[in-house]
């Protein structure tokens, strides 16, 4: 094409936007950045604003940035390309439908839950309206909203989302492709969650199987296995596999992400709940302040990740009988998570005992009473 029309022609700006978004897929988000951002720019010139490739082109450059973890951003550009789509009548159609569901995700992985929710259901809706109930773009949908309750604590309603979306994408692509294989992600985690880990592994090890031979040894697919099977592993004791699992997860993500993000802290904070478990407190303490300042960075002082992070270094400092340090950081994570969580969610529970600990080893006997009596009846 370039040979043919040129650098400047619209039909090379429409091929550069599809090349951005295969190296987003490949996880190469410079390259695909740039070539979104330069067939956008091309496009603007010579075909005008309100032309349907240049809404495509901004959805487009939504999706990079999403994945790049610039969720605010993302939101900018995604909210554009709805409202460039649903011009001239455009509403409802599949590509407002997808641009809708693309806004969905930002606000998601920036923690507007409810928001999230909201607009998933709008597309749940118009994308079962446009391509029939067992559809993939179906599935996605579903997915995300299992992964707004699985992140709330809800892990049973999750559960049931996942298998409807699993169920879709076994018909539609087969059991050994790659987005079939982030459905068995998905769902081995949410069993995972409920301690049904002989089914959830099995999942997991799957999974991790087809994107290994998908995508190769470095990609975040890889690593989203990665976390869920470290997960499985520690919560049975099995500590240096939960190691390993967590540590190469986190090599892969410094590998894949050139900017910080937030999932560096989640392997950090993995990794730092694996020396909690080995009552290595100290070095557990310094992996959760490291993984608290990357969400605070990345996501914001009030995400659910930055409450979760906070009441395990509340843990932590527990542990080692500082007991001031440890309610501030306890009392701070219990109320960012009760904020957004289910009042049963573990984390709260175990929340809820700490600080009756923390209390009772303050002095403050009537505080301790009130969140002892919190955690046994998980209000």
């Amino acid at each position: 094409q370039r040979a043919l029309l040129g650098d400047a022609h619209a039909d090379v700006a429409e091929t550069r936007v599809l090349v951005g978004l295969l190296r987003t897929d490949e996880a190469r988000y410079d390259d695909g950045e740039r070539e979104i951002r330069g067939g956008l720019a091309t496009l603007r010139l010579a075909r005008g604003a309100a032309h349907p490739s240049v809404a495509r082109a901004t959805a487009a450059l939504g999706r990079v940035l999403e994945a790049r973890g610039r969720y605010d951003e993302a939101i900018r550009a995604s909210e554009e390309a709805v409202a460039l789509f649903a011009r001239d009548g455009g509403e409802g159609s599949a590509e407002h439908t997808a641009a809708l569901g693309q806004l969905a995700d930002a606000h998601y992985y920036a923690g507007h839950y409810a928001v999230a929710d909201e607009l998933n259901q709008r597309v749940l809706s118009a994308t079962r309206r446009v391509h029939g109930e067992r559809h993939p773009r179906v599935a996605d949908v579903l997915i995300n909203l299992g992964a707004s309750l699985g992140d709330r604590g809800k892990y049973a309603e999750a559960e049931a989302f996942y298998r409807d979306a699993l169920a879709i994408l076994e018909e539609f692509h087969g059991a050994d492709h790659f987005r079939t294989a982030s459905a068995k992600t998905v769902l081995g985690r949410a069993l995972v969650y409920q301690k049904r880990f002989d089914a959830g592994v099995r999942l997991l090890t799957d999974a991790l199987a087809i994107q290994e031979r998908v995508h190769g040894r470095v990609h975040p697919r890889v690593a989203s296995a990665l976390n869920d099977l470290g997960s499985a592993a520690l919560q049975q004791n099995a500590f240096d596999e939960a190691e390993a699992h967590f540590t190469r997860m986190g090599e892969i993500y410094a590998v894949v992400y050139a900017d910080e993000h937030y999932l560096q802290g989640i392997a950090t904070s993995n990794l730092a709940s694996v020396m909690t478990a080995r009552g290595d407190d100290v070095r557990a303490e310094a992996l959760y302040r490291a993984a608290i300042a990357n969400f605070e960075r990345t996501l914001g002082a009030d995400h659910l990740n930055t409450g979760i992070g906070r009441i395990k270094l509340g843990r932590a400092l527990l542990r080692q009988e500082r007991y001031a340090e440890a309610e501030l950081e306890t009392r701070a994570g219990h109320d960012i998570v009760h904020a957004q969580a289910s009042p049963s969610v573990s984390w709260l529970r175990e929340a809820r005992e700490d600080l009756a600990a923390e209390y009772e080893a303050l002095g403050d006997a009537e505080r301790a009473a009130t969140f002892r009596g919190a955690a046994s009846d998980g209000g």
